[in-house]
């Protein structure tokens, strides 16, 4: 097992797509060692609820490893004999109460008021993310060019707008359970209604909680509902299952069902580092990512990458549908770019792309040679 270490990058100054600047300070592991021209470099961001931690452990009690532990190391399909593989949190990142995640957000100090933003820090987009990699990496690495960028999910917008807006500084892209548009229906199932749940909380105040109370409920339901469209209807019925000789719902509508409780403590269970204000944002930036923006059309920022693509999609996720997959690489072979797809299919949807890498992992593998 390789053991990994937590580091940081401070931006002193950094101006959004908006037009509004931050300081940015976030945090970054890196794997296997920078060769001397430093042209091994596969950068991977980090899917919605995720984090900078993609691989290996922290120490050995640890009980986990990173979410792609079995994507990346020594011998892998991203080889760290090989390569030197670079993940940074993201912006407003979700799990910010968790002691190995370095983000800034709307929970952090805003140095002109020395109170916390609130609702006060500005909306990003996965672009801004892109772009704040891409200052860490050429002004304070001196990395001027990607081997790779590859992300699952939220991952694989950042990767995404890599390619578009620094296309001379990306050879390889891989996308993972990801599109270049998020979908409007993801956006309005999942992310919008998970920002009202949160935004209609009792506790809930412009970003700010009332008498040190989260909007535990509010959080958990946003959390719920993210989480109930990541997978099949087949894996809840088989994960949760129902009890049909309970009596109690049936008696009063106060009692949860059998199926309900197990759901409930799951949430919980999953929301133990999780923020209720930086749910908010990473939804909005969500719902606005769009690789298309400012450009005539998503034909025009297709037309812009250079390097060559590799889309992974589970023909089973609701959350970043294959179709939408099917038609960037339509797009992209009538405009003669090096495209794949590569479809699988999984009971766990959307999140297979996170858990279940053994169905994608050799492709990964072949396309990084």
């Amino acid at each position: 097992m390789n053991y990994v270490k937590k580091q940081q990058f401070t931006i002193e100054n950094y101006t959004l797509e908006n037009g509004k600047s931050i300081p940015v300070t976030l945090g970054y592991e890196t794997y296997g060692e920078l060769n001397e021209e430093k042209s091994n470099v596969i950068l991977v961001p980090h899917y919605f609820s995720g984090t900078s931690h993609a691989a290996g452990k922290y120490t050995p009690e640890d009980p986990n490893p990173g979410y792609w532990n079995d994507l990346i190391g020594p011998g892998k399909a991203v080889d760290t004999n090989k390569f030197f593989v670079i993940s940074t949190d993201n912006l407003a990142n979700v799990q910010v109460k968790n002691p190995n995640v370095i983000t800034t957000g709307p929970r952090s100090i805003n140095p002109k008021t020395g109170k916390i933003w609130g609702l006060d820090f500005p909306a990003f987009t996965y672009r801004d993310m892109a772009g704040i990699q891409h200052e860490f990496l050429t002004k304070q690495l001196g990395i001027n060019k990607l081997y790779g960028v590859m992300g699952a999910s939220a991952g694989g917008f950042i990767s995404l707008h890599w390619a578009v807006n620094y296309p001379e500084k990306v050879e390889r892209m891989i996308g993972v359970i990801t599109n270049p548009q998020n979908p409007i229906l993801t956006s309005l199932n999942v992310t919008q209604q998970g920002m009202r749940a949160i935004a209609l909380d009792p506790n809930w105040k412009e970003g700010v909680y009332q008498d040190g109370q989260e909007p535990t409920e509010g959080l958990h339901l946003a959390v719920q509902m993210m989480n109930t469209g990541a997978f099949t209807p087949e894996f809840y019925e088989t994960t949760y299952p129902r009890d049909s000789k309970e009596q109690g719902p049936y008696q009063d509508y106060k009692v949860p069902t059998s199926y309900e409780k197990q759901v409930a403590k799951a949430i919980e269970s999953g929301s133990a580092f999780v923020d209720a204000s930086h749910w908010y944002y990473t939804c909005r930036a969500t719902m606005m990512h769009d690789i298309a923006h400012g450009q005539e059309s998503l034909e025009t920022a297709l037309e812009k990458i250079t390097a060559k693509v590799l889309m992974v999609s589970c023909t089973s996720d609701l959350l970043q549908p294959t179709v939408y997959n099917r038609e960037m690489i339509e797009i992209m072979k009538t405009q003669e770019k090096q495209v794949e797809l590569y479809e699988f299919d999984s009971l766990k949807g959307h999140l297979a792309g996170i858990l279940e890498t053994h169905l994608f992992r050799e492709k990964i593998a072949e396309f990084l040679i």
